[in-house]
């Protein structure tokens, strides 16, 4: 499996790339390198400077790649969650059919390596972690709070495919049958909703509706901890701290660390500060 973390050539993805950088060395040791390819968009918002390179001491494989906007034509802030997958498919273009790849944001860790299982995926589906549908996606099911959301761009009734998850993973070939589908569906979504919460959720919205229509069914890995919203188990391979009050994403390197909980996560976050001092 390749892992492709997201990020963007700006000062806030720094600690969060390199928080992802240290944990995949701690994970996979030498065979890190062989393990993640990281894109890192050129620029974020319409207008601005493209960046060539980064000076972030990267150890891990990293592609610099074109924003959104360079293929999407328009200046509305709405289109930036879309960054996920255009940056995604500039890595995967790249890669075998055969290969297994994870496409998540900048502020995912690996805790443990996968099992082998996810090796031998099926091409027919997706592993997404479903907490985002019971968390605040409510599209899955006909009768879920958003279905509306994603309704009218759905062009079959066969239910059973969408899970309303995210951090996805599956075959380069699978990704590659449906990404561009993601991207349309994820524009509709956002210039629909104009800026609202679910204009920020596209990429999701984008992702579900991809697969319901190409017939790719998402399985619910449950493979992710979440500090603030689950407990951490056996069964969680990464951790997503994007609303962590105590591991604050937007003050990395001023977090008091003895405010951190004692588990898996926050241990690992301690030593990477530690190491930073």
């Amino acid at each position: 499996m390749i892992t492709v973390p997201v990020a963007v050539a700006v000062e806030y993805f720094k600690p969060q790339i390199l928080f992802f950088q240290y944990q995949h060395l701690e994970v996979y040791g030498d065979d890190a390198k062989n393990k993640t390819i990281i894109p890192i968009i050129k620029y974020n918002h319409f207008g601005e400077n493209k960046v060539e390179d980064v000076d972030w001491n990267m150890k891990l494989p990293y592609k610099m790649v074109d924003s959104v906007y360079d293929y999407i034509k328009s200046n509305k802030q709405w289109h930036i969650p879309i960054n996920v997958f255009t940056a995604a498919k500039q890595i995967i273009e790249d890669l075998p059919d055969e290969e297994v790849v994870e496409i998540i944001d900048a502020d995912l860790v690996h805790l443990k390596k996968y099992s082998s299982s996810y090796d031998h995926m099926d091409y027919n589906i997706v592993i997404a972690d479903a907490t985002y549908e019971d968390w605040h996606m409510h599209i899955a099911n006909v009768n879920g709070q958003n279905r509306k959301v994603v309704s009218e761009y759905l062009n079959h009734n066969e239910e059973g495919y969408m899970n309303g998850g995210f951090n996805v993973i599956g075959r380069v070939k699978t990704i590659k049958g449906i990404i561009d589908d993601v991207i349309l569906y994820s524009k509709l979504v956002t210039e629909k909703e104009k800026g609202n919460q679910h204009s920020w959720w596209c990429a999701m919205h984008g992702l579900n509706i991809a697969c319901h229509n190409n017939k790719i069914k998402m399985i619910g890995g449950e493979n992710c901890y979440y500090p603030n919203v689950n407990a951490l188990k056996e069964q969680h391979y990464l951790a997503h701290y994007s609303c962590d009050p105590v591991f604050d994403k937007h003050k990395i390197l001023n977090l008091d660390i003895n405010t951190f909980p004692d588990n898996l996560f926050y241990n690992q976050a301690k030593k990477w500060l530690a190491q930073l001092q």
